[in-house]
């Protein structure tokens, strides 16, 4: 990263991608009949709270689209301006949903899975990313090495089950016009928060919601 972490450990990048989840009845007087209006009156209310939970799920999309957008930009004597960025950063999304990255830029990047407690808030935190320096060396990436032409020997790192699950799984995502888009299924189970960020610009960060 220019500016604040290492510049990209690769100079080219191939054509390499990857495609990798009624009513109640009358008023009743007996006992028995109190309690088979309750029974009733509960069931009901399970079958509404499954209707919701159907209805939830059914909001999230099966399929969603990232963009990777923005650039490098300097005023000279004044400031370095670094724009890359998630779109959408907020991306809900069904459980076994397939994700689609396309990259709109002219750098490679990452989309990788952290701990909420490893997204960078500060300058130094961005500089002392140490889940960055994990997710690269795990794509086969020595950061302190001298660049590299080719992409990263490791495209795809499945740190916990098959697809998109647990911190530690990350894509790379190459530049534009060097390859097709990537995509992966999220298979985290639903209610899960997944939080990702680019190992490269850690600034850039979103998060899945899984349904």
């Amino acid at each position: 990263m220019r500016g604040t972490r290492a510049s990209q450990p690769w100079q080219l990048f191939g054509d390499a991608a990857v495609t990798q989840r009624g009513q109640l009845g009358e008023h009743m007087n007996t006992s028995s009949s109190r309690r088979a209006l309750l029974g009733a009156i509960f069931a009901a209310a399970l079958l509404g709270a499954a209707g919701s939970a159907i209805a939830a799920a059914g909001g999230a999309p099966r399929k969603a689209r990232v963009f990777v957008k923005g650039g490098e930009s300097i005023v000279p004597n004044a400031y370095l301006k670094l724009s890359f960025h998630f779109d959408a950063g907020t991306v809900p999304i069904r459980s076994g949903g397939t994700v689609t990255l396309t990259n709109l830029t002219t750098e490679g990047h990452t989309l990788s899975i952290v701990k909420a407690s490893q997204v960078p808030h500060t300058i130094r935190q961005l500089q002392n990313c140490s889940a960055c320096l994990a997710i690269d060396k795990a794509h086969g990436i020595n950061p302190e090495g001298p660049p590299v032409e080719g992409p990263p020997p490791n495209l795809l790192v499945n740190a916990g089950g098959p697809g998109f699950d647990a911190p530690g799984d990350s894509v790379i995502i190459p530049p534009k016009g060097r390859g097709a888009p990537v995509s992966f299924k999220v298979t985290a189970k639903p209610g899960t928060v997944l939080n990702f960020i680019c190992a490269f610009h850690p600034w850039m960060q979103g998060r899945f919601l899984v349904k």
